[in-house]
């Protein structure tokens, strides 16, 4: 059994499994093999998607960071290293942010747009330009480095 299994079980609690499923928006069978940690077919270990974990995180009223964390997505302190907008370490890495640490990121900066939430596309919008600015800021470094 997983962490990720061990927690969706203590989540669930004794509510119906098709209730929980129902309110996550996946069948009570996967909800099922979730909780169990395995994949039938394969006997590995399943790792639900982000969007699943999105859907159990509503369900559940659970932190959705704590689950991508569980689940392995983001660093085990359930923070990755850009989802405090105040810190710098987001154009110091070594390796680009993920697309799951940017919408993190987003969330946590509570960004609105007059006076609104944003938009799946203008989320995505600022998700490209922060993929974009990372890339950019990483050849800045690189410059600097063959130059020093």
């Amino acid at each position: 059994m997983t962490k990720l299994s061990r927690l969706l079980k203590q989540l669930r609690g004794d509510e119906p499994l098709r209730d929980a499923a129902e309110r996550a928006g996946i069948s009570h069978t996967y909800l099922s093999q979730l909780e169990k940690g395995i994949d039938p077919r394969t006997g590995k270990e399943i790792r639900p998607s982000p969007e699943t974990l999105k859907g159990i995180s509503k369900a559940y009223n659970y932190p959705y960071e704590k689950l991508l964390a569980v689940a392995g997505y983001l660093e085990e302190t359930g923070k990755s290293a850009i989802s405090d907008p105040s810190t710098p370490s987001l154009w110091y890495r070594d390796t680009p942010p993920t697309k799951i640490e940017l919408e993190v990121f987003l969330k946590n900066a509570n960004v609105y747009f007059d006076g609104a939430p944003l938009n799946e596309e203008d989320k995505e919008d600022i998700l490209d330009y922060l993929a974009w600015k990372w890339e950019r800021e990483k050849k800045k470094r690189d410059k600097q480095k063959g130059g020093s």
